[in-house]
This record gives structure tokens, sequence and C-alpha cells, in this order.
């Protein structure tokens, strides 16, 4: 990340504790004009980047690059700029958001000439993309088999491409990602689970089975329709957990940083920068032990501001109505996935 865009971090992340809630219009522009063009841009940018501009297709193919500097991020879009040209022809003279959201539907789950005969399906053996390669949309593009994250991803993309104003957001709940559909000619609103053939799917469901507390709800971490640039928030979070793992903490850090300008109150960023700020005090800490010497005021100063950013962090989180995740959450989710595997 460039410098500057660090600075800019820094600044923003000062205010997100004075931000008031905006209205939903506020936060949704009337009309997008997405930028689709690949020209080597860093995850920064997205601070200076318009909403209306943003193009998740794009900005999902970038992290994947991030993840694995072999992705051909042109490639790439190219493959969706050919998709959806096949649900615009399905449409054809058609109008109405309706058919346009039922034709994307049909494109990735109904088997025929317009896919090829390869429908995208829900990866059964790996469904919380323990790889971290299987989060990637350019995965679930070429093997397609994906999980909570790629599948509504690539929805989200291709629902952008067919018509870049049908309001039709991503959405987040504990372990999971859907998407959430506006007819703005009926008023109707579905939510869409992309794991699921693109079927639709009750509130009191969904919150009955991911165990969502009215805290979170209300508080917005939840349940709530994500604009484009905290959507992108959430699937960074797939990077920074990717950095965490390969050892890369202080880079993992500057990441969370950036989740919680784009979206403040993402509770994977917010856990995540807890989590790291705790590492990297207990990290110096134990150097220091094993130096067999004491702190220098200057490191001393250090360790205890790594202590205070993990509780304050933390603290946030759970107060917006996080909940740490438990065997019996796991393992309420994967016997979903197991029932659907069964049926399968």
């Amino acid at each position: 990340m460039h410098m500057n865009h660090r600075v800019v971090i820094c600044c923003l992340l000062l205010a997100v504790g004075i931000a008031q809630i905006v209205s939903s219009s506020d936060r949704f522009p009337t009309h997008y004009t997405p930028d689709r063009a690949y020209h080597g841009q860093q995850l920064g940018d997205l601070l200076s980047l318009p909403e209306q501009k943003v193009d998740i297709g794009l900005w999902a193919l970038i992290i994947a690059r991030k993840c694995d500097s072999s992705v051909d991020v042109n490639h790439y879009l190219r493959v969706l700029d050919s998709m959806a040209a096949a649900i615009r022809y399905m449409v054809g003279p058609r109008d109405g958001d309706m058919v346009r959201f039922m034709m994307t539907k049909m494109y990735q789950f109904e088997t025929g000439t317009w896919n090829g005969g390869r429908i995208f399906r829900y990866d059964l053996d790996d469904p919380m993309g323990e790889k971290p390669s299987a989060r990637l949309l350019s995965t679930y593009l070429d093997t397609r088999k994906g999980n909570c994250v790629s599948m509504p991803t690539l929805f989200l993309a291709l629902m952008e491409r067919v018509d870049p104003d049908i309001p039709f957001y991503g959405v987040s709940t504990p372990l999971h990602l859907f998407c959430r559909y506006h007819d703005r000619q009926d008023g109707q609103v579905w939510n869409v689970e992309a794991t699921n053939g693109g079927n639709s799917m009750r509130d009191v469901w969904v919150i009955e089975q991911f165990g969502i507390s009215q805290v979170s709800i209300d508080s917005g971490v939840y349940m709530r329709d994500l604009t484009k640039k905290e959507y992108v928030a959430e699937l960074i979070g797939g990077l920074v957990s990717l950095n965490r793992q390969t050892g890369q903490f202080k880079r993992a850090l500057e990441l969370t940083d950036l989740m919680l300008v784009l979206n403040p109150n993402s509770v994977i960023g917010l856990v995540h920068k807890g989590a790291i700020s705790a590492w990297l005090g207990y990290e110096l800490d134990s150097s220091l032990a094993k130096a067999n010497r004491k702190p220098t005021p200057e490191e001393f100063a250090k360790i205890e501001l790594y202590r205070e950013d993990s509780r304050k962090y933390i603290g946030r989180a759970t107060m917006l109505g996080w909940r740490p995740e438990t065997q019996e959450s796991q393992e309420r989710y994967l016997g979903v996935i197991k029932a659907a595997k069964k049926q399968h």
C-alpha cells in the first residue's frame, strides 16, 4: 500500500469513532457508472474511488491477484463480460428488473447452451472455503465450484454487468454472505441464496439458522444491505486471513485498517484487528523474554498499545453484536451443508 494511502487510512480511522449512521439513500447512489478497466490498481485506490464507480467483479479479481500473482485480471474480466453478454441475449427485448434477475439466475444454475451445460455449484467438499484459493472469484470461474464467498460475488458481478442500477446487494451474516434483490417495479425484496441455486429465503430463517442476535441486526453488522465498498471490504478479509497464515502480520494489520475505512462496522475487520494486535504484542513480549532483557520505554509503550488496541477492537465488535464462533454454531452451519450434500 502506498504511503499516502496509509496516511489517509489513519486519518479516516480517527473519524470512524464519531461518524454518524447515514440513511440508505445516502449510502446507495441512484445511478452507477462502474469503472471496469484494470490498469494495475492497488487496494488503497478504493479510498478515492466514488461508490458509483466501484465494480465488484473487478475488485474481487484484484483481490484474487493479491492472493495469487498468476491471476490474469483482464482474462477474467473478459470471461465476466462474455457471461453478461449471454445473459443480455437471453433477456432479449423483454424489460423489467425481474426478467434480468431471473435470466442471471438461470445462466448460473440451470443447465443449457447458455453455460455450455456446466452450471455453477456449491463445493460441498469445501463448504467453508478453508483453502484460501477456494474463495477467489477466479477459482470459481475456473472450476464452477464455489462457496458462500465466491458464489454471491459472481452473482453480484454478473448483475452489475447486466444492469448496474438494479438494487442488488451483498449481505453479511456470521460465516456467510448472500445477496438481496430489490425490484424497482413492484417493490418486492428477496433474499437470494447463491449457494442454493439463487433461491429465496426468509429473514426469519436466516436469523434462526445463523443464530443472529437482535443487537447485531440493530447495529447493522448483519442482515443489512452492503454498499459495494462495504462488500469489497468483506472480501479483503480473506486476504487478511491469508497474510496471517503466512506470518505477514503487519501487512495484515494494514489491510484491516483499509477494511475498517471501507466498512467501519465490519466485525471481520474489527476481530482481525484485535487478534493481530494481540499477536504483535505477544510476539514482541516473547522476543524480549527470549533475549532475557526488559523492554525499553519505547518497547513497553508499543506492547501496551497493541494490548489496548486488541481490547478496543474486540470490545467494539462485541458491542455491535459479534460473538466468537462456537462449535455449536459451526456444527449448525455444517449440518445444513451435510443435508444439502445428502440430497444432492
